[in-house]
C-alpha cells in the first residue's frame, strides 16, 4: 500500500486548523497542574490555622479562574452560534479588496476585509486565515480596524499587510474566521468560500527622468487636460503630396534616393497619446524552475518594468 504522505500532513493541517483551542490553553493547564502538584508537596501543618487560609486562598483562586474562563468561552460561543446561523439562514458577505494605488513595501500588499453579519465576541478578537492557489494559506491575522467604528456592530472591516513571495496576480479560495476569547485560549473557526482575485503590485523605485514624444493618437475620442507636443520634425517623415509645404522637403534625402519627402510637423494634441513599452529581457544564466533563485529575480524584473511605466 503507497500512502501519499504530503496528501496526508496537508488533510492534517487543514484538521488542526478547527481545533478548538490554541496552544496558549494546553500550556494553561499544565502550569496549573504543576503548581498544583508543588504545593501539594510543599504543604505545611495541616493543623495551623495559616493552612486552612491558604487552602482557602487557592480554592477561591480556581473558583474565580474557572468562572472567567467559562465567561470567556460564553462569550465566543454566542458569537459563533450567531455566526453558523447566519450562514445558514442569511448568508454572510465577505469582500476582499486591494490598495488601489498599487503600493508596495517590503513584498507586504495592504488588503481591505469586509465581513457581515458578525459578532465580536465580548473583550474577544476576531482573526482569519485566508487559503489561496490552491493549497497555500496564509498565518492567522487580525485586521486593523477602523478607529470610528462604534463599539456594538455587525461587521468587522480592516486592513493587513500580508506578506506574499511573488509579484503576481493570487486567487483566493477559502476564508477561516476565528472567534478567541480574551484569553485566546478557546478558538472556534468557520470556513467560508471565498471566490476573489487580487494583484501583488510591485513598488515604483526612483529612476532617471524619461522625456519621450509620444506619437499622434490613432483615435480622437479621448481629450486631455493640458495639450501635448507628439512626434514631428526631424523625427518623422512622409512621402511629398501636392498640397504639402515644399519647404518641408528633405533635399539630404532626395539627393540619396531622389525621393521627396517631407518632415511632420510637430503638433500639440488635446488628446490623448499612444506610448508602447515592450519589456523583455534575455539571459543566458538560466534560473527557471529553482525558486530560491527565480522568484526574487523575477520580483526586480517587475520591480524595475513597472517603475519605468510609472515614470513614463
Amino acid at each position: 500500500m503507497i500512502i501519499d504522505l504530503p496528501n496526508y500532513i496537508n488533510k492534517i493541517k487543514k484538521t488542526a486548523f478547527f481545533i478548538p483551542f490554541t496552544i496558549y490553553f494546553p500550556v494553561f493547564v499544565a502550569l496549573a497542574f504543576f503548581a498544583k502538584n508543588l504545593i501539594k508537596k510543599n504543604e505545611m501543618n495541616a493543623d495551623s490555622s495559616f493552612s486552612d487560609i491558604f487552602l482557602l486562598l487557592i480554592n477561591v483562586a480556581v473558583f474565580f479562574t474557572l468562572a472567567l474562563l467559562s465567561i470567556s468561552l460564553a462569550f465566543v460561543l454566542v458569537s459563533w452560534l450567531h455566526f453558523i446561523y447566519k450562514r445558514r439562514k442569511t448568508g454572510i458577505q465577505l469582500s476582499v479588496n486591494t490598495d488601489k494605488s498599487g503600493e508596495m513595501s517590503e513584498a507586504k500588499q495592504l488588503i481591505y476585509l469586509q465581513i457581515k453579519p458578525l459578532w465580536k465576541p465580548l473583550l474577544g478578537f476576531i482573526k482569519i486565515r485566508l487559503q489561496y492557489d490552491n493549497q497555500h494559506f496564509s498565518s492567522k491575522f487580525s485586521l486593523l480596524e477602523k478607529s470610528n467604528k462604534s463599539f456594538f456592530t455587525d461587521s468587522i472591516d480592516g486592513s493587513y499587510h500580508w506578506a506574499l513571495p511573488q509579484i503576481k496576480e493570487y486567487r483566493l479560495e477559502k476564508a477561516i474566521v476565528y472567534f478567541e476569547d480574551i484569553f485566546q485560549f478557546f478558538s472556534l473557526a468557520v470556513g467560508l468560500p471565498v471566490s476573489n482575485r487580487f494583484f501583488a503590485h510591485p513598488t515604483a523605485n526612483p529612476t532617471k527622468e524619461l522625456n519621450i514624444l509620444p506619437r499622434k493618437t490613432e483615435e480622437t475620442n479621448i481629450r486631455i487636460d493640458q495639450m501635448r507636443k507628439v512626434e514631428g520634425e526631424f523625427l518623422n517623415y512622409k512621402n511629398f503630396e501636392n498640397n504639402d509645404d515644399v519647404r518641408r522637403i528633405v533635399w539630404k534625402i532626395y539627393a540619396k534616393n531622389k525621393e521627396l519627402v517631407v518632415r511632420i510637423p510637430e503638433i500639440m494634441d488635446p488628446h490623448a497619446s499612444h506610448v508602447y513599452l515592450y519589456a523583455s529581457f534575455f539571459s543566458n544564466f538560466s534560473v527557471s524552475g529553482n525558486e530560491i533563485i527565480e522568484i526574487p529575480f523575477l520580483n526586480f524584473y517587475k520591480t524595475v518594468t513597472w517603475s519605468i511605466y510609472q515614470s513614463l
